[in-house]
C-alpha cells in the first residue's frame, strides 16, 4: 500500500493536467500525449528516489531516455500502460497510470499489472 501511495503521490505531484472537480463538471480525461509526458517525468523520479517497486532507483540514464522511445503501449478501460525503452540499458519500463487524473499507479519491466481492467 505504501508503494502504491508513494507512486500515485508522484503521478499526481508530476501530471501535466490536473482535475479539480466540482458541481456541474465532468471529468476531464487526459490524452495519449498527456500520458506519455506524465511517464517520462515518472522515469526521472524514479532515478532520484527508490519507490519501493522492488527494482529500487532506477540508474541516471533512464532520465535521459529520449522522447521517441517513449510510447503508448496500452489503452485500457480507466487506465494507460506507457513502455519507455532505454537504448542503453536494453530495457523497457512499463508505467501504469490513469487515464482519468494521469495519476501513477505502478511501474514494472513485465507490462503485466495485476487487477487491470482488459
Amino acid at each position: 500500500m505504501k508503494k502504491l501511495a508513494a507512486l500515485l503521490l508522484m503521478g499526481v505531484l508530476g501530471s501535466a493536467q490536473l482535475v479539480v472537480a466540482h458541481e456541474d463538471h465532468e471529468h476531464a480525461y487526459i490524452t495519449e500525449s498527456a500520458a506519455l509526458v506524465v511517464a517520462q517525468k515518472t522515469l526521472t523520479q524514479l532515478t532520484e528516489k527508490d519507490a519501493g517497486l522492488g527494482f529500487g532507483k532506477l540508474p541516471a540514464n533512464w532520465a535521459e531516455v529520449p522522447a521517441k522511445n517513449v510510447k503508448l503501449h496500452k489503452n485500457g478501460d480507466g487506465y494507460y500502460i506507457v513502455a519507455a525503452t532505454n537504448d542503453a540499458e536494453g530495457k523497457t519500463l512499463y508505467v501504469l497510470l490513469s487515464s482519468e487524473d494521469g495519476a501513477v499507479y505502478d511501474a514494472n519491466f513485465t507490462g503485466e499489472f495485476k487487477n487491470q481492467k482488459e
